[in-house]
């Protein structure tokens, strides 16, 4: 049976002081995504689309760890932003996508000129 709500106690502190603990943020890297080179455009297609994704140039994005391949390929694991190319406001963010090395750059923050 329940006993009364005046002398219900919570548990003691290190009983739950993991329960509620905050997860640890992973170490994150800023960097860029070379998107020519995580996306190659086939020269056959000549067709262009407006309202589609830019995959031009670089974009920003967070590496979250190093993964390596087989064959002896390092790739990132990163949260990555692509625009439209079009130039709206809203944004494509691509998330744990693997991304080979050499499509990727560090970026430093506060000088982050989007070319």
């Amino acid at each position: 049976m329940c006993s009364s709500s005046e002398s219900w106690q919570p548990p003691p502190a290190p009983a739950i002081a993991r329960f509620a603990a905050p997860a640890e943020a992973p170490n994150v890297q800023p960097v860029w995504v070379l998107l020519e080179q995580v996306c190659v455009h086939d020269p056959v297609v000549a067709r262009t689309v407006v309202d589609g994704l830019d995959l031009t140039g670089r974009a920003k994005g967070f590496l979250l760890e190093w993964r390596r391949s087989s064959r002896g390929d390092w790739l990132g694991v990163v949260n990555y932003e692509v625009r439209y190319a079009d130039g709206r406001e809203a944004t494509v963010w691509w998330r744990d996508q693997l991304v080979p090395a050499y499509a990727l750059r560090p970026r430093v923050p506060g000088r982050e000129r989007r070319r």
